[in-house]
């Protein structure tokens, strides 16, 4: 596999890495980023090489969300890459494990919804639909409620509240809290444990924890896709844009 701009790509000890990188825009996602990433993705399913993803931001970003300029050229009559990547990740069948930093805002968070195990150091979490005129995305109007409950989701949905990595512990986003210098290394050694596991065995827990809500949380997304879609297009969310 080979990185394309911006994402880094590359398979060591049966561990697909996929790094966002785009430091000097805190590594927010471009059309091409998704495209990527996506590829890279349904790629490895049928590569016996790759037994575990590692997604990971920099030190400074896990990543800062859509690009808005994307947002304000989107091709409304086409599917939009973000959709495509979280449909990759929500069948993906594989372990994913998720290193983060620094920030992570929209659907740099919405994307760890879908990771199996995720490490995060001292991070600023926030996701502001809302604040843009939108709405949850990826499954995260199902997730965030399953997860922290109806209360909490409202603060983190509804006021667009910024979280820490504790409270982001105690919602179940995040396994655990990792020294900022440390937290790549930590969640590739975890990587790399599940990549020795039995994989047959592995990937149908997966399967099976998944099970009981997977059937709803394709259709959330679906409607959720076309909610936000709708939502962009208009007039209050491209006046809340600009005051961004």
């Amino acid at each position: 596999m080979e990185s394309e701009e911006n994402v880094l790509i590359y398979t060591d000890s049966g561990v697909l890495h996929i790094g966002i990188h785009r430091p000097k825009k805190k590594n927010a996602l471009t059309r091409s980023m998704y495209l990527a990433m996506a590829k890279a993705l349904k790629d490895s399913v049928s590569d016996d090489s790759v037994k575990v993803v590692l997604i990971h931001g920099t030190q400074d970003a896990f990543s800062a969300g859509n690009d808005l300029n994307d947002f304000n050229t989107r091709d409304f009559d086409q599917p939009s890459p973000a959709s495509i990547l979280l449909r990759e990740l929500n069948h993906f069948p594989k372990p994913i494990v998720g290193a983060v930093s620094g920030v992570a805002v929209g659907i740099g968070v919405t994307m760890l919804l879908h990771f199996d195990l995720v490490y995060a150091s001292d991070t600023s979490f926030k996701m502001p639909f809302v604040d843009l005129g939108a709405c949850p995305e990826g499954g995260s109007s199902l997730l965030i409620p399953l997860l922290a409950g109806h209360r909490k989701a409202a603060e983190v949905l509804m006021l667009g509240d910024a979280f820490n990595t504790q409270s982001a512990i105690n919602m179940g986003i995040v396994n655990q809290q990792i020294d900022k210098s440390e937290v790549f290394e930590f969640a590739l050694s975890k990587a790399k444990v599940l990549a020795l596991k039995p994989q047959n065995a592995l990937r149908t827990t997966k399967r099976l924890l998944k099970a009981p809500q997977q059937t709803l949380l394709g259709q959330i997304i679906e409607d959720e896709l076309v909610i936000f879609s709708e939502l962009l297009q208009s007039e209050e969310s491209q006046i809340a844009r600009k005051k961004i």
